[in-house]
């Protein structure tokens, strides 16, 4: 007993050396009784939310984010391969809760929970640590009289969706198995089997010292046997205690060395709250070597909405760590797309799988989800999103941005054939009209709007433009020639015009936008693609009437109609109406502990919203960067180090009373950049090999070596 005594004195030192360092960074009064009241934790496969259960009960959510069902594939699979929750602590005590606040010390990557009762303060800290799947709960009790016990309250393993009542169930569907608690080697465990092969286990054991309580947590997953129960109570029985004194020094470099990548300073307290917080959150989510993110995250609730979806969450999921300097977190994005091409492949009609890849609306991890679209066969009894063309295409956009962000040759060689083969299934379906243009010959769908079934989508069209026009810098800058260039190049320039009306945009060809949508899939050729931008004056008028139609009709705007609204508003230089549109997402949506939901936990929002507070600051589109193109009115002083943009240039900036003092611009791969700095008269010293020149706009065109730095100031 003394040695354990003497073990848990030797982890608390390094937890407080390392936490007493932090203060509180976001902090929440009061806890309510849902996941966007709690405060959490995470490493990119395990996660912890800690919120209220009763008036006498705490509960810890437990969440893996790879625990999938893995059933046979057909239509059902957002049931057969859906999302699953495994359950959570539950903390009861013998008094009534008088109050219950929370803590994210985002720094050092934990959460304290403080209960006061009759009975004196209980205080709750959860740990996640990053290196290890090891969660450690410690209860810390030395200011508390009272008794609490420990119990671990498992989920049921079906699919959320079966909890709906407006859900249409499957005529079949067969739960699994039910749970069996059990003991072994002095540790607790939940042993979860699937139908479908392995299964998932709880295991935990609570340890003690003389104030404090500490449950040391993990947990096991395996789609093939059933070993994963014994290798995770072997794992956690081998984490002894040099073990954990290691690892909570390395969960604490961990993050020190994540947050040096880059930072941004805003003179909004809030908004500074809110973007550190999704930085924490990107990293508790996910991690180069862990599973991507999908609607959820490590956290998990009752949701209809167990998997990934491909016709926008994705996409703006991702949308802010290429900005941020995080390639790392990038990565587990990257990596499923490699892992699972074939299945990408398998996703087309039969009659394009030799050169084909799509995705629908929605998947597990493994992305089977078809896209049923071929000339000549019809397919009327198709659900919606197994009409979605561009999916794949969208999706690609944070693979090209993966690419052009780092310039690793390995990227490019992966990255190339993907666009290559998705830009093929349109190619496929297009023909030439009477005019003599392309157009999609097929009925595609817009995703979110009732009437989106038509021909030649703006959805699709901006899409598509993307696609080819990057294929063809893509071969331009290997000068590789490929076989279909001229064939890119010919449709690329004589494809349909963007169809539009009176009020802008439309959703497809004879369909307007005629009620409320909350996507703005019809307006993705202003945004993220910028095919039509603020640089082209005649398109101005234009892109003013169709972002304020669109938002005119408010009915079924969601959150991240704000934050399309916001980066909009940032290419447009608007800064001002950018935040109104921030300001409103912030004050209408966001929830307590900056998570989102619509019928469930959805992620994508915030983390938009992060990217649409980047693009205040930092814009690259039309060839060409800009520095603080969009900063409010009001936000005099700000400024960012190591942002990182298109060519692997990682650029720092500094504003003060409204204007720019310096812009630093670092190369990591030799090449050019054209820079809009916002220094009037500026002057400009170049460190290490290279060179440049001020063209008649004022735009300064350099050109670096790999390691090179250029400095810009105003002349005095």
């Amino acid at each position: 007993m003394r040695n354990l005594y003497i073990f848990f004195i030797s982890i608390l030192c390094v937890i407080c050396r390392a936490q007493g360092q932090d203060k509180p960074i976001f902090h929440i009064p009061q806890l309510g009784k849902s996941i966007y009241e709690g405060v959490f934790t995470g490493n990119g496969l395990l996660g912890t939310m800690t919120y209220l259960k009763s008036s006498q009960a705490v509960r810890i959510d437990i969440g893996r984010t790879d625990i999938y069902d893995h059933r046979e594939k057909n239509r059902e699979k957002l049931f057969n391969k859906a999302r699953l929750s495994l359950g959570h602590f539950s903390i009861n005590l013998d008094v009534n809760i008088d109050s219950i606040g929370g803590d994210i010390f985002i720094q050092q990557a934990y959460s304290q929970t403080n209960i006061k009762t009759s009975d004196g303060m209980l205080h709750i800290k959860t740990t996640t640590l990053s290196d290890d799947n090891i969660i450690l709960i410690e209860v810390i009790k030395k200011d508390y009289h009272g008794n609490y016990s420990f119990d671990w309250c498992p989920d049921s393993a079906i699919s959320p969706r079966m909890k709906f009542d407006y859900i249409q169930k499957p005529t079949y569907y067969t739960r699994n198995p039910e749970g069996k608690s059990g003991t072994s080697k002095g540790f607790s465990f939940y042993n979860q089997e699937l139908l479908a092969g392995g299964g998932y286990a709880t295991v935990y054991k609570k340890m003690l010292a003389m104030d404090n309580d500490v449950y040391v947590v993990s947990v096991g997953y395996n789609q093939v046997n059933k070993s994963y129960l014994k290798e995770t109570i072997d794992y956690v029985d081998h984490f002894d205690s040099k073990d954990i004194i290691i690892a909570l020094e390395k969960h604490q470099n961990w993050w020190r060395n994540y947050y040096s990548a880059s930072s941004l300073s805003l003179p909004d307290k809030i908004y500074q709250r809110f973007y550190d917080m999704q930085l924490y959150k990107l990293a508790s989510a996910t991690r180069t070597n862990k599973p991507a993110i999908d609607l959820q995250g490590p956290w998990t609730s009752v949701t209809p909405w167990p998997a990934y979806w491909m016709n926008l969450n994705m996409q703006l999921t991702y949308s802010p760590v290429f900005t941020s300097n995080h390639l790392d977190i990038a990565n587990s994005l990257i990596q499923m797309i490699d892992q699972n091409v074939s299945n990408l492949r398998e996703n087309v009609p039969v009659a394009y799988r030799y050169n084909s890849i799509a995705i629908g609306r929605s998947s597990a991890s493994d992305l089977w989800s078809p896209v049923l679209l071929e000339k000549g066969v019809s397919i009327s009894d198709a659900s919606d999103g197994e009409k979605e063309l561009g999916n794949l295409l969208w999706l690609l956009h944070s693979y090209y941005s993966y690419y052009r962000y780092g310039m690793k040759e390995e990227v490019y060689d992966r990255l190339f054939p993907l666009l290559k083969e998705a830009v093929n299934y349109y190619l496929h379906l297009l023909e030439k009209n009477e005019s003599g243009k392309y157009h999609i010959a097929v009925k595609t769908y817009s995703p979110e709007y009732k009437y989106g079934y038509a021909y030649d989508t703006n959805y699709d069209l901006a899409i598509l433009r993307w696609g080819l026009r990057s294929l063809i810098e893509l071969d331009h800058e290997k000068n590789r020639k490929d076989p279909l260039y001229d064939r890119w190049l010919d449709v690329l320039e004589n494809l349909i015009d963007f169809p539009q009306g009176i009020n802008g945009y439309l959703i497809a060809k004879d369909v307007p936008y005629g009620e409320s949508h909350r996507h703005y899939s019809h307006l993705m050729m202003i945004y993220p693609f910028y095919e039509i931008n603020w640089d082209q004056k005649e398109n101005r008028v234009l892109i003013e009437r169709s972002i304020k139609y669109w938002q005119s009709k408010n009915q079924f705007l969601q959150g991240y109609s704000f934050t399309g609204a916001a980066s909009m508003y940032a290419m447009m230089g608007r800064g001002d109406d950018a935040l109104a549109s921030l300001d409103n997402l912030l004050k209408s949506y966001i929830k307590k502990n900056t998570l989102y939901a619509e019928s469930g936990p959805v992620i994508e929002t915030p983390l938009a919203a992060m990217t649409s507070i980047q693009e205040l600051c930092l814009q690259y589109w039309n060839g060409k960067l800009r520095i603080f193109p969009a900063v409010p009115t009001a936000w005099k002083d700000i400024s960012f180090k190591r942002f990182l943009t298109d060519g692997a240039f990682l650029v720092s900036a500094k504003r003060k009373n409204g204007i720019t003092q310096t812009v630093e611009i670092e190369s990591q791969h030799t090449g050019t950049i054209r820079v809009e700095s916002g220094i009037s008269t500026p002057m400009i010293v170049i460190k290490g090999k290279g060179k440049y020149e001020i063209d008649l706009d004022g735009i300064i065109v350099f050109t670096l070596n790999k390691g090179s730095r250029a400095v810009v100031y105003e002349k005095k």
